[in-house]
């Protein structure tokens, strides 16, 4: 998985990538910077770990999340083609977008807009990306035009009833995000990776003196909340940097004494999972336990293809049983004895937490 965080310059973004990756990125002068800061985060879970305990595998293997911290998107730099393509290029990349939202005050740190306006940076940003999706769509039914002046290919005609569609939606003031495409609709943009079609998350950044006012602060803007793939979090990123640099142990401390009950990183890679519909499930394979993530409602054959396509193609069964289940038994001999472990076909439905065998042969 891969999640892009955008915002307006001087916003907080890098100070949350810092957070969320235990990196010291380059702060408050960011906006002057070309490219994007890359970290790979191992996702913590506590089921992998308790798994870990019952089974003292060799090796333990979590799912992982990569972020991608990109320079501030100013107010009409999309319009007037001054963002670099290659920010736009990563952004259309990513499986989800999480938008940093100033609301902290700090006189040293001045807002480019010149005072802090949480909907208003919201509302610029969403401009910005309904821009860039509309230069793509221009740019591809301009050529579609061309080519189905000559020839009639039904695919091509269907490619464009569907950019039209998304076309006058975008200008409509409705994010694609909003729109519901068929499965034949969303296969003839799917390789376009619109930036208004992604999951949003959006990140409320305040201050340390407005922990206590987080939830008022979320609902002056909850009305976003209510659009389809969207939700919001309130978090103090500056204060979660500097918790990120501590040690377990003395971050577990701090977190108490501040009120939190869990760290930056846990509260977005839950909410990043609810937007993008992800479970996670685990193999033990040659002393080797491994988490994998995959799109809630796949079928033991999808979960053999994340695996290795061999895998999937060689298919005979999968032996399935939930962790929690794993680890009450005490091992997996004994729950194959109880009669615990599930003998399931390709077409089973993978829960949250289960425990996949897969049996195949190629």
């Amino acid at each position: 998985m891969r999640i892009g965080i955008v915002g307006l310059p001087y916003v907080g973004k890098t100070s949350l990538f810092n957070a969320l990756t235990q990196s010291q990125a380059e702060t408050g002068t960011y906006i002057a910077k070309k490219g994007s800061n890359l970290s790979s985060v191992k996702v913590p879970d506590e089921r992998l770990e308790s798994l870990a305990q019952l089974l003292n595998p060799k090796k333990v293997i979590p799912t992982s999340i990569d972020y991608v911290d990109l320079a501030g998107v100013s107010k009409g730099e999309v319009a007037q083609g001054a963002l670099e393509t290659g920010v736009i290029a990563d952004l259309r990349g990513v499986d989800a977008l999480l938008h940093v939202v100033r609301v902290f005050a700090d006189d040293t740190v001045p807002h480019v807009e010149g005072s802090v306006d949480a909907k208003r940076d919201i509302e610029t940003i969403d401009i910005e990306l309904t821009f860039a999706d509309l230069q793509v769509i221009d740019r591809r039914l301009d050529r579609l035009r061309r080519e189905l002046r000559t020839q009639s290919v039904p695919a091509l005609e269907h490619e464009r009833t569907v950019l039209e569609k998304c076309k006058a939606a975008l200008e409509g003031g409705t994010s694609l995000r909003e729109i519901e495409f068929s499965p034949e609709d969303e296969k003839a943009i799917r390789g376009y990776g619109f930036l208004t079609q992604k999951p949003m998350l959006l990140i409320l950044n305040i201050g340390e003196d407005q922990l206590d006012q987080a939830e008022a602060l979320s609902t002056a803007v909850a009305s976003y909340a209510q659009q389809p793939q969207t939700e919001i979090i309130a978090l103090a990123a500056k204060l979660e940097m500097e918790i990120g640099q501590l040690d377990a142990d003395d971050a577990e401390i701090f977190l108490s004494e501040m009120g939190l009950n869990e760290s930056a990183l846990i509260r977005v890679i839950h909410g990043s999972y609810r937007l993008l519909g992800l479970i996670t499930f685990f193999t033990v394979l040659s002393s080797e336990l491994k988490a994998w993530t995959l799109k809630g409602g796949m079928t033991a054959l999808d979960a053999a293809r994340a695996i290795h396509t061999d895998i999937a193609r060689g298919f005979i069964r999968a032996e399935t049983i939930h962790w929690e289940t794993l680890v009450e038994c005490g091992s997996l001999v004994k729950a194959r004895e109880q009669g615990l472990l599930s003998l399931e076909g390709k077409d089973y439905v993978v829960h949250d937490g289960d425990v996949l065998t897969i049996r195949f042969n190629v």
